[in-house]
């Protein structure tokens, strides 16, 4: 198993901005059957009882944008400070420029600034991460690290596979170089299967579309093992972390991942019950709404998973001064 390390970083703040609309799961699904009988069977297999969508017009980009303005104006953040953007995301507001050059142009940031996307879905907070802190200890300056997604205008409103679960988000994180090498380091592991890309795809022009069979044998086959073998690899255990935080991509499969990982509930650290599944923007705003309140320095085992199709997984360290926060967009 290949695991790349990376120390000397820390995530000064996480914060997410999600859409005002709450959409009532049951209702929306019961529109789609014609059944209500019917749908609660749906919404009880995917455990997500709501989700956040966008209104017509609304970016990825202005939810990352709007995450970010709160993040600098609430951690008084000089703009100088900021050495690079990078934004994950797999729609962004347009095809050229990218969000993440539009994005230092709506925050101001300095010209001298590195900026690019990655084209990743639900896998790619992690990878986000690893180079965002890679780009911190080369350049020495804070490297701001969106991840967002829009997904709901991109579905059929007929589709039984995506509509009882996706649902749009964007975040902010922000990443530092520490200065503090004795600090326990962040470890990555990743997997990519392209062959079987056809599972999960939005095609150009079209619309999302996924084999929810196709994705669940990789979640709980090849993400499962991939999980289990880097915990076994790194000699760590649910005993040693505090919590772990994968993709929500659907309630009832991530229990059964951690269940079979042998983590308590409460471990467990779930946000997609009320929020959705906003691609890989749900990694950090699990983080942002289930980590908030709670006190302390955090090991945290981090994992998203599916269009790809693509998995990562990573261990890292969250300090009790680390900034956390999700809000509604324009509140």
């Amino acid at each position: 198993m290949q695991i790349v390390e990376l120390s000397g970083v820390d995530v000064l703040c996480i914060y997410s901005c999600v859409p005002g609309q709450s959409e009532d799961n049951l209702a929306r699904c019961t529109e789609i059957y014609g059944d209500e009988k019917k749908a609660l069977s749906v919404v009880k297999a995917t455990g997500i009882k709501s989700r956040r969508v966008v209104d017509d017009g609304t970016s990825s980009l202005d939810l990352c944008v709007s995450a970010a303005e709160n993040l600098i104006a609430d951690l008084d953040i000089a703009k100088d400070e900021i050495g690079a953007v990078i934004d994950v995301t797999f729609t962004p507001e347009r095809t050229m420029p990218c969000n993440a050059c539009q994005a230092q142009r709506r925050l101001g940031l300095p010209t001298e600034l590195i900026a690019f996307d990655i084209n990743l879905a639900c896998s790619g907070w992690a990878y986000g991460l690893y180079v965002a802190g890679m780009m911190a200890k080369s350049t020495g300056k804070k490297v701001l690290l969106l991840d967002g997604d829009t997904q709901t205008p991109f579905m059929d409103s007929a589709d039984i596979a995506t509509v009882p679960v996706m649902a749009d988000a964007g975040t902010a994180t922000l990443v530092s170089p520490s200065g503090i090498e004795a600090r326990a380091p962040w470890r990555f592991s990743f997997l990519t299967n392209g062959a079987k890309g056809d599972t999960l795809t939005l095609p150009f022009g079209g619309k999302i579309s996924m084999d929810g069979l196709g994705i669940f044998k990789f979640v709980t086959m090849d993400v499962l093992y991939l999980i289990r073998d880097f915990m076994a690899e790194l000699g760590e255990t649910p005993e040693t972390i505090d919590a772990f935080v994968p993709h929500q991509a659907n309630i009832f499969m991530i229990q059964q991942i951690a269940k079979k990982l042998k983590f308590p509930a409460e471990k467990l650290w779930i946000s997609g019950d009320v929020l959705g599944n906003s691609s890989s923007a749900t990694v950090p705003t699990t983080i942002a709404y289930c980590g908030d309140g709670k006190p302390g320095d955090k090991k945290l085992l981090v994992s998203g998973f599916g269009g790809g199709l693509s998995a990562s997984v990573g261990l890292i360290n969250i300090s009790g001064d680390c900034r956390l926060k999700v809000f509604d967009y324009g509140a």
